[in-house]
């Protein structure tokens, strides 16, 4: 099914998907005057023209709309939004967003993060990073975690962030 939202974007989903209910992509139609409409899992969104970087057709100022109103309607329902244009990209995830139960990758493999323990007053390692603190995974391996951020794949950022991926919107899962 296609939701003309305005000018050059368009938005795309299926009617019968059987995935999560998309509420972000449905406050997203209503804004554009889709009132009460039922989507679940992913939606696609396109422009009227050819491909470019951002989104199948859509232009620099219009895909930047786009975005604003995302942004705005995820603000309001409380989630967090994380950016990104392909599942390989590099991104920013801040510790302060991991909650216990979110997949934490180290060595290429993925683990349960369980939360951080402050390290023990007089470490060494406090010394050299005073803001470290250690990482617990479920697996009972600990890591030291220092900075606000760190850098992954985008594919791998915590379960819970609504992703853009491509031109795609996926429900965050519960």
């Amino acid at each position: 099914m296609t939701l003309p939202l305005t000018a050059g974007v368009e938005m795309h989903h299926c009617p019968g998907d059987p995935g999560a209910p998309n509420k972000v992509a449905a406050a997203l139609a209503a804004r554009f005057g889709h009132k009460n409409a039922r989507i679940h899992g992913p939606v696609h969104f396109t422009g009227e023209s050819s491909e470019t970087d951002l989104a199948p057709g859509m232009d620099s100022e219009t895909f930047d709309d786009l975005d604003s109103r995302l942004n705005a309607v995820c603000r309001e329902l409380g989630l967090r939004l994380w950016h990104q244009l392909h599942p390989s990209d590099t991104v920013s995830i801040h510790y302060a967003d991991l909650t216990p139960g979110d997949t934490y990758w180290f060595l290429n493999e993925a683990h349960r993060f369980r939360g951080f323990r402050d390290l023990p007053a007089g470490s060494p390692t406090l010394d050299f990073i005073p803001d470290a603190r250690t990482l617990l995974r479920d697996d009972g391996f600990q890591i030291t975690a220092s900075g606000k951020w760190f850098m992954d794949r985008a594919d791998r950022a915590p379960a819970g962030y609504w992703q853009r991926t491509g031109n795609q919107l996926l429900p965050a899962d519960d």
